[in-house]
C-alpha cells in the first residue's frame, strides 16, 4: 500500500486581495486542476484562509486572451466575481508576464465577456447588467430606505438603511442568510446593506452566497449598490463606496452602458500547494 501523493501538491498559487477580497489565482491553462473534487477546492480556501479561487484557463475565442474560471470558498462554481476578475488581470499580466506590454485585455467569464486594464487600480468593464428590478426583495429587511435587485453577473438583493451605525448592527450572519436562502432565487443571491456618507460616498457590507458569510468587499455588489443609487436618487459618476477592506470606485455613463469597477489589488503571497 502506497501514499501517493495528490497531483496538486507542489502546484503553484498567487494569493491576492483587493480590497480585502482575497483569492488564491492559478495558472490552469493545461487544465490538470480542472476536474478536482469540491471538497478539494474548499480545503485550499479554508486552509489559506481565502474567499475562493480564481484559474486562468485557455480562451475559447481566438479574439480573447484567457478564460477566468471562478470557485467560491465553499468549492462551487459561479459566474462572476468582480475584485477576482481585477486581480486576475495583474496576475495575467505581471505574474504571467502575457503581453506583459499590452493594456488591455478581453477575457470570458463563465456567462459573460469583459474588458480590463493593466494600470493602478485595474479597473474592468462590467458588461453584465440585467434583471434590474425584476424581483421584489423589499420584504426580505426591515427597516430599510429603499430596495433593490441587479444583477451585475451574480445576483443582489440591496438594501439602503439611514446611517453607519445602523449598518453596523446589523447581524449579517442571520439576516443575509435568510436573504440568500429565500426560495424565490434559483440559485441563492448576495445581500448588500449600504448607507449613504455623503454626495458620491457610500459604505456597504455584504454576504456573500459560497462564503456563507461577510467578506470585506464585493466588487460584484459594489457596482450594483452604485448603479442602483445613481439611477434612484440621480448621483453622477463616479460613486465610491467603502468597503470592509478599502474603497471601490464605479463609474459609469448617462445611460449605464458603460460602467467600470476599480480599486487597489494586491499581491500577498507566492508559494506552493501541500497537502
Amino acid at each position: 500500500m502506497t501514499n501517493e501523493a495528490p497531483s496538486w501538491q507542489g502546484r503553484e498559487f498567487c494569493r491576492y486581495s483587493a480590497t480585502g477580497n482575497t483569492f488564491l489565482i492559478f495558472d490552469n491553462r493545461k487544465e490538470d486542476l480542472s476536474t478536482l473534487e469540491k471538497g478539494v477546492y474548499a480545503s485550499w480556501c479554508s486552509k489559506h484562509n481565502v474567499d475562493g479561487l480564481l484559474f486562468v484557463e485557455n480562451p475559447q475565442k481566438s479574439e480573447l486572451d484567457f478564460h477566468m474560471r471562478y470557485l467560491n470558498a465553499d468549492g462551487g462554481e459561479v459566474e462572476m466575481c468582480g475584485n477576482g476578475a481585477r486581480s486576475i488581470l495583474h496576475f495575467y499580466s505581471q505574474v504571467l508576464g502575457e503581453k506583459a506590454k499590452a493594456k488591455r485585455y478581453h477575457f470570458s467569464t463563465q456567462k459573460g465577456e469583459y474588458l480590463g486594464e493593466s494600470s493602478e487600480l485595474f479597473p474592468i468593464q462590467m458588461t453584465e447588467l440585467r434583471e434590474w428590478g425584476n424581483i421584489d426583495v423589499s420584504d426580505l429587511f426591515s427597516p430599510q430606505l429603499s430596495s433593490d435587485y441587479l444583477n451585475t453577473g451574480v445576483p443582489h438583493a440591496l438594501y439602503e438603511v439611514s446611517n453607519s451605525q445602523e449598518l453596523q448592527e446589523i447581524q449579517l450572519q442571520e439576516v443575509g442568510s435568510k436573504i440568500r436562502y429565500d426560495e424565490r432565487f434559483e440559485r441563492g443571491v448576495n445581500a448588500n446593506f449600504f448607507c449613504v456618507l455623503g454626495p458620491g460616498h457610500l459604505r456597504m457590507r455584504t454576504y456573500e452566497r459560497g462564503v456563507e458569510g461577510e467578506t470585506l468587499s464585493c466588487g460584484t455588489g459594489a457596482t450594483a449598490v452604485a448603479l442602483s443609487v445613481a439611477k434612484n436618487k440621480s448621483w453622477a459618476s463616479p460613486i465610491r463606496i467603502e468597503v470592509g477592506g478599502g474603497t471601490l470606485e464605479i463609474s459609469f455613463n448617462q445611460d449605464f452602458s458603460e460602467v467600470f469597477l476599480a480599486g487597489p489589488v494586491d499581491l500577498l503571497e507566492r508559494n506552493t500547494l501541500k497537502a
